[in-house]
């Protein structure tokens, strides 16, 4: 099971009711593919960046969930589905690694003190 976060804007002249609708059949699409949703986070209406398909506005939610990779190229595929939908995006979430861990050994060593950054010449 990874993690990962969805992005998605709405168009934002639909009803209250129907943005509800498409954040609850995610929702569920999700537990039924055995999911777990850890947060919904509804941002609202916002001005975009740009307009989309003439839209200068879009509603706003984030989904964070746990789920398989087919759970979440369900999701992408039920919003691709959806003509309210102006826009999504889902990234997986990959947790920060350990502070005691050893770095490989292949990284590259510091320079010495005094040498040049940059490959410009040493003042000395």
């Amino acid at each position: 099971m990874n993690r990962y976060e969805t992005v998605c804007i709405v168009r934002p002249d639909i009803a209250e009711d129907a943005i509800k609708g498409i954040i609850q059949k995610a929702t569920s699409s999700l537990e039924g593919a055995g999911g777990t949703v850890a947060r919904v986070d509804e941002w609202g209406r916002r001005k975009l960046a740009y307009p989309i398909q003439k839209k200068g506005e879009g509603y706003y939610f984030v989904l964070e969930y746990t789920s398989s990779p087919e759970a979440s190229k369900e999701i992408e595929r039920l919003f691709k589905l959806s003509e309210d939908v102006l826009r999504y995006q889902t990234v997986r979430i990959i947790a920060a690694k350990k502070a005691e861990e050893k770095p490989s050994e292949e990284a590259p060593a510091a320079p010495a003190e005094g040498a040049a950054a940059e490959g410009g010449q040493a003042n000395g």
